[in-house]
């Protein structure tokens, strides 16, 4: 080849490069693909620390899922994640969401509590910070437009579970014991409309400062509504709602004085199903036996993307993903899709509207369906999970070990329950119920006293009348059968004699 020839096919090639070297952005990841960090506000610490570690290897789990995936698509970013506590304090998520802001953090997973949602809502609004909570739940809460999507349901549909127990259980009358707060507030409130829709007596609430609640107290003023609803109504008839979170053991060891706290229903809440001081704590593992403590906790429909999640979850930290958990998982993925969808952008604010307007339209997609561990689901005005179903979940003995156990389902759309057999224990919840307090009823009920026993205090005074009369009854038709008899023999003598 001559010196002609070989300048030709270098400036050939000098031409054609720029051209092969511009074109691979089309097929594969830029050479430095953008790095958006993704907040997580969680409870590591404090009332719902047991939730707020789960969640954590949830988010984390998440991370690692979607970059893989971003990876296989070639996409144009990548996450990092920065987890805060917030020791389940309203004042502390202020704290550790200006310290996530301050870092150019636009996209947050949590807070837990909805006292916390309420304290940061207005920030977010200002900051053009979108936060997605797996567990928020206050009504209140529920508006439109705003920098809040929540991906679990809400506690109007909360309430209407617990309306559908006291109406399979037939209960008749209730105490309601709840922390004063956004979320506990709420709840009380709603659960006490629902209630007394289906025409239960509510005989007081009780509502405490979660700061310094005064349980013993409480406990003595509950345990004398609770003995005369017991009156009115029967063991079988009553129950106390308790709505709280892991300061519920302590009202647990203050209601264990009372034998007749200790000794009907108890209803808690989506605040206490499946937390672990229930099983670990002796005194309270032992109450929440006794007393059939049942709580509802949200249920997400069943997906392969749901056991592969448990079983990562499971892996690393060794304990099983609640549904709060699982719902944080899937708003990483909610949101890393949204970004995908939206495309390349280097303005932190337009990556937020983006994501806030695409989000209604990722929740139902379904290449949502495939990676979301909870499934696809509409969201509604407010931002809100829009339907959901509930789990029901008792603390049961089970092989030598206390553990949560599932008793039954919320089918929300047809307000009813759908009772399983309980894992260990071979019956269904209301099986149990009967067994333990309509049976204890009806011992007390038929149970008499003998001779040498002290008349019960709950007798009454009609009672003990009836039964003086129905004494003085017998006797005279006794003494009057001896004089008969009496009489007789004198007359045969008599005649006799004669």
């Amino acid at each position: 080849m001559n010196a002609a020839k070989i300048g030709a096919l270098l400036l050939a090639v000098a031409l054609i490069a720029p051209i092969f070297l511009s074109t691979p952005a089309l097929y594969t990841a830029a050479a430095q693909p953008t790095t958006i960090t993704i907040g997580a506000l969680l409870p590591l610490t404090g009332d719902l620390q047991s939730y707020g570690v789960r969640a954590q290897a949830a988010v984390q789990v998440a991370v690692e899922d979607v970059n893989a995936y971003l990876e296989s698509k070639n996409a144009w970013f990548r996450f990092e994640l920065k987890v805060e506590d917030t020791q389940t304090k309203p004042d502390v998520a202020v704290q550790k969401f200006n310290s996530l802001v301050a870092q150019g953090i636009k996209f947050i997973v949590g807070p837990m509590t909805s006292a916390e949602v309420k304290k940061l809502k207005d920030l977010a609004d200002q900051n053009n910070v979108l936060i997605i909570s797996p567990s928020s739940t206050a009504i209140e809460l529920k508006i439109a437009g705003d920098n809040v999507f929540r991906f679990c349901p809400t506690d109007d549909v909360q309430s209407k579970a617990i309306g559908a127990l006291v109406r399979d259980l037939g209960i008749k009358g209730v105490v309601i014991i709840n922390r004063a707060d956004t979320w506990g507030n709420g709840l009380m409130e709603a659960t006490k409309e629902v209630l007394e829709g289906e025409g239960v007596e509510v005989a007081s609430v009780y509502s405490y400062n979660p700061e310094s609640p005064n349980f013993s107290g409480i406990a003595s003023q509950a345990n004398g509504d609770m003995e005369s609803l017991v009156s009115k109504y029967g063991e079988d008839k009553v129950a106390v709602v308790a709505i709280g979170f892991k300061e519920v053991v302590e009202l647990f060891s203050a209601a264990a004085d009372y034998e007749t706290l200790e000794g009907v229903l108890w209803i808690g809440s989506d605040g206490t199903a499946q937390l672990s001081e229930f099983t670990t704590d002796p005194l309270a593992r032992e109450f929440a036996t006794s007393t059939l403590f049942i709580n509802p906790i949200f249920s997400p429909a069943a997906t392969a993307a749901q056991e592969k999640v448990r079983q990562e979850v499971v892996a690393k930290i060794g304990e099983e993903p609640d549904a709060y958990s699982l719902a944080a998982y899937d708003a990483v993925w909610a949101i890393a899709l949204a970004l995908l969808q939206a495309g390349p952008m280097d303005n932190p604010d337009e990556m937020v509207n983006q994501v806030k307007q695409l989000l209604p339209q990722i929740t139902t997609s379904d290449e949502f369906a495939k990676y979301a561990a909870t499934g696809k689901f509409p969201l509604d005005e407010g931002g809100d999970r829009a339907t959901a179903d509930y789990d029901w979940y008792i603390v049961a003995e089970v092989g030598g070990e206390y553990k949560w156990v599932k008793a039954g389902v919320y089918k929300g759309v047809e307000d009813k329950n759908e009772w399983v057999t309980i894992e260990g224990v071979g019956k269904t919840f209301p099986q149990l119920f009967q067994e333990k307090f309509a049976a204890a009823e009806e011992t007390t009920t038929t149970t008499t006293p003998s001779p040498t026993q002290a008349t019960s205090p709950t007798e009454t005074p009609e009672e003990t009348e009836t039964a003086e009369e129905g004494g003085v009854s017998t006797t005279l038709i006794a003494a009057i059968i001896i004089v008969v008899i009496v009489l007789a023999a004198a007359a045969y003598f008599f005649l006799r004699s004669r």
